[in-house]
């Protein structure tokens, strides 16, 4: 990947969400998943509320994978510590996700 922008125009896909309540929150299908267009490739960030797995994805490839405690620290460092990286939002994966991959075009 060359050195390039993430797309601000990313809009985190939404995906449906179970019948069943779990407070005041509804369960959410696994894995949760945003996209962004980056550098002319399909970038995904996914997590699983199930396990705590987080991936980031290119164009349907594995990039990185994390999981507990690690997933939580990565989602908590860019999203603050709210749900403590537990409950992300897509805003939240969103913001790991650009995160990451400025990270990612930095690299030599």
């Amino acid at each position: 990947m060359g050195h390039g922008s993430v797309d601000d125009a990313a809009v985190p896909r939404w995906h449906s969400r179970h019948p069943f309540c779990r407070s005041d929150d509804l369960l959410r299908n696994d894995p949760r998943r945003v996209t962004a267009h980056i550098d002319g490739s399909l970038i995904s960030a996914e997590y699983s509320e199930q396990t705590g797995q987080l991936c980031l994805r290119q164009d349907g490839a594995l990039l990185r994978e994390w999981f507990p405690p690690h997933s939580w620290i990565a989602i908590a460092s860019v999203a603050g510590a709210r749900h403590w990286g537990t409950r992300p939002s897509d805003d939240d994966l969103l913001a790991l996700l650009r995160n990451e991959m400025a990270l990612l075009l930095r690299t030599p």
